[in-house]
C-alpha cells in the first residue's frame, strides 16, 4: 500500500538508528531516495505523524513515487544517550553518509535495476537543515540530488545569543527551555493542532550537548559551509518564524552564500511558525519540496541524457 509509513532500524558505525520508512506501492519504480532529517529537539514524527496524515511529507512523497525515511538523527531515538563524541554536527554527517553507503546496497535503496542506488535528495529543517547543509559541502554530498532546508539559523537574534551563552555545557543533554511559549515555535493560534503542546501530543526530545554547541555557533560556521554546496538548495523561512531572524534580508543573504550551488530558491511559507511541518500548511510546504525534487531529476536527466554533458 503506497504511503504505509513502517518503523525500521539499522545499524550503522556502531549504533542503531531508528526511523520511519514509506515507499510506493510495490511494481512501482521508485523516483528517488528522500532522506527527512529532523530539527532539535525533535525526531522523526517531526515529518509524519499518524493522526495527521494530510500533512505528512512520508505519506505524500511515497503517493507521488519516492521512498522517504525519516531517520532519527544520531542522539535521537534508538540511538539517544550517544557518547558525546560522535553527537556534533561533523560526526552526525559521517554517520549519515554510512547509512547512505548501507541503503545504496540494501532493498529500500535499489534503483531500477536492482543494484543501481536511488538518486539522494535531503530534506531538512533547523538543526537538521546545518546538518544536511554539511553533507552537500562535504564532497562525499558532490552527487546529492539536491536539497529542501528549512528554519537553518543563519542568524541569531542578541538575545537568543544571550539565552544560548547562559546554557550549561557540561551535561549530556540541553536543559528543558521552560518559558519558552508556543509562539517561539509555531504560529498564530489556528495555524497547527493545539495537541501538539500538550504532553501527549508534543514531537518532542532532550537536545545532546554537542550538536547544541555547534548549532550556536552557526553564524560563524555557516557561511563557510554554504560557499562549498554544489547541489540546487530550497531554502525556506516560515512566516511567523521567531525563534531566529527571517526578514527578506535572510534568504537574500543565504542567496548570496550559496554561490557555487547550481540554483537556488527561497521561499517564505505563509501560515506557519519555525515548526513548518507541524502545521496545517504542512503539505502545501511539503508539496514545495517534491516539486523542487521532481525540478532536480528533471535539470539531473537532461544532464546526462543524450543532449547533455554526461554522455
Amino acid at each position: 500500500m503506497p504511503g504505509r509509513v513502517e518503523n525500521v532500524g539499522y545499524d550503522i558505525a556502531g549504533m542503531t538508528l531508528s526511523g520511519l520508512l514509506a515507499r510506493p506501492e510495490p511494481g512501482v519504480r521508485p523516483r528517488g531516495l528522500l532522506l527527512a532529517v529532523h530539527g532539535g529537539g525533535s525526531r522523526a514524527a517531526y515529518w509524519h505523524r499518524d493522526n495527521a496524515a494530510e500533512g505528512s511529507l512520508l505519506v505524500l512523497g511515497a503517493e507521488l513515487g519516492w521512498t522517504v525515511l525519516a531517520i532519527d538523527r544520531p542522539g535521537y531515538g534508538a540511538s539517544a544517550g550517544l557518547a558525546r563524541e560522535r553527537q556534533g554536527l561533523d560526526a552526525q554527517v559521517d554517520v549519515l553518509f554510512a547509512l547512505l553507503d548501507e541503503l545504496g546496497r540494501a532493498p529500500v535503496g535499489a534503483g531500477p535495476n536492482g543494484s543501481d542506488p536511488l538518486p539522494v535528495f535531503l530534506a531538512a529543517h533547523s538543526m537538521g537543515a546545518l546538518v544536511a547543509l554539511r553533507m552537500a559541502a562535504d564532497k562525499r554530498g558532490r552527487d546529492l540530488l539536491g536539497l529542501a532546508v528549512g528554519g537553518a539559523p543563519l542568524r541569531y537574534t542578541p538575545e537568543r545569543l544571550a539565552e544560548f551563552a547562559a546554557v550549561p555545557t557540561d551535561g549530556a543533554f540541553v536543559p528543558s527551555a521552560g518559558g519558552s511559549t508556543p509562539d517561539t515555535f509555531f504560529g498564530p493560534p489556528g495555524s497547527y493542532d493545539p495537541a501538539l503542546l500538550t504532553r501527549a501530543g508534543r514531537v518532542a526530545a532532550a537536545v545532546p550537548m554537542a550538536e547544541f554547541v555547534d548549532v550556536r555557533e552557526s553564524p560563524y560556521t555557516l557561511p563557510g559551509v554554504l560557499a562549498r554546496v554544489v547541489s540546487p538548495v530550497h531554502w525556506t523561512v516560515a512566516e511567523f518564524e521567531r525563534s531566529q531572524p527571517a526578514g527578506p534580508e535572510v534568504p537574500a543573504e543565504a542567496r548570496e552564500l550559496l554561490v557555487g550551488a547550481r540554483w537556488v530558491e527561497t521561499h517564505t511559507q505563509r501560515g506557519v511558525g519555525h515548526n513548518i511541518s507541524l502545521h496545517h500548511a504542512a503539505r502545501a510546504y511539503h508539496l514545495r519540496v517534491l516539486a523542487f525534487a521532481e525540478e532536480c531529476l528533471l535539470v539531473g536527466a537532461a544532464d546526462t541524457g543524450p543532449d547533455g554533458g554526461g554522455g
